[in-house]
């Protein structure tokens, strides 16, 4: 395969001031993409209960995702209920967590992937499969969200990544927000907090901000890519996912940070134009947006 992603899949009862709606979430389902914008061979590996609606895994096939790596466990699908108030401010509650995903869930048809990408909601990841990912030879990349929050009750809270190191020991390429990199790490400064993260494996370090662009730092360079502006917006959920897979899907194309970072914005300026993760762009919609800010 060219990219796996894994994590949970959820159900999302996503609730504005206007609508309240169900859909498919977890930054998995997002992997949705990488067949509209040309990749054939591409798969999710991911752990749903009983209650996983026929309908989504219908959608994730027809979308053009190997849904080998799928497996039921249990009675209850990872659900989300996240209300955001008039500002775009979201609040988070957790109904119900699916089971763990563990080494075992990688099938050989995942690790002979070019890239692996993780994407844990509540730390359903056993780091094993990240180890077993490098192992095989596969760029890991990680959006590390799920490391970084619990559940008390029925409310989602930070929480401390105290088995950082040991984790991106093993990863490539790490994605996150600058809440979540002041979170992992706890610097002063952003360039501190990246400098550390570069120090302990990872060879690409995203940071992405609300409506002020991303930063793509290496050890030898950085590169601040803008914001790409949607045409509406309609839901900013899934927009981490969509950069991240972008990004993903054309560094193992053309292997240009910058070219792959105004993708993978690109990618996800459309995801802020749907709610859920129905509606993905195709390349040639991807590019065009993209040719004023390359």
């Amino acid at each position: 395969m060219d990219i796996v992603v894994v994590g949970h899949l959820s159900r999302d009862l996503l609730v504005t001031s206007e609508t309240s709606r169900e859909a498919l979430g977890g930054g998995t389902a997002y992997a949705m993409l990488a067949p509209s914008l040309g990749i054939s061979r591409c798969g999710i590996v991911s752990c749903v209960g009983g209650d996983f609606e026929d309908e989504y895994m219908r959608a994730l096939v027809k979308s053009g995702l190997d849904v080998a790596g799928v497996s039921r466990d249990g009675q209850h699908t990872t659900r989300f209920i996240n209300q955001y108030d008039s500002t775009g401010v979201r609040t988070q509650r957790v109904e119900a967590i699916a089971a763990p995903i563990k080494k075992n869930a990688l099938l050989e048809r995942h690790l002979q992937s070019r890239v692996i990408h993780f994407c844990p909601l509540i730390g359903e990841i056993d780091i094993s499969c990240i180890k077993a990912a490098k192992e095989a030879g596969a760029l890991v990349s990680l959006d590390p969200q799920g490391f970084l929050r619990t559940v008390q009750g029925d409310r989602v809270v930070p929480k401390e990544w105290t088995d950082r190191a040991s984790v991106l020991e093993h990863v490539d390429v790490l994605k996150l927000d600058e809440d979540e990199l002041q979170s992992a790490v706890g610097t002063a400064t952003e360039i501190d907090a990246v400098g550390k993260i570069l120090s302990e494996g990872p060879e690409i370090v995203i940071v992405t901000r609300d409506r002020r662009g991303s930063t793509i730092y290496t050890q030898d360079s950085r590169i601040d890519i803008p914001l790409i502006l949607a045409d509406q917006l309609v839901d900013t959920t899934g927009s981490g996912d969509t950069y991240a897979i972008g990004f993903l899907v054309e560094y193992i194309r053309n292997e240009n940070l910058r070219q792959s970072g105004v993708f993978g914005a690109s990618c996800a300026s459309f995801n802020l134009e749907t709610m859920g993760p129905y509606e993905m762009p195709s390349r040639g919609q991807v590019e065009s947006r993209m040719k004023s800010y390359v």
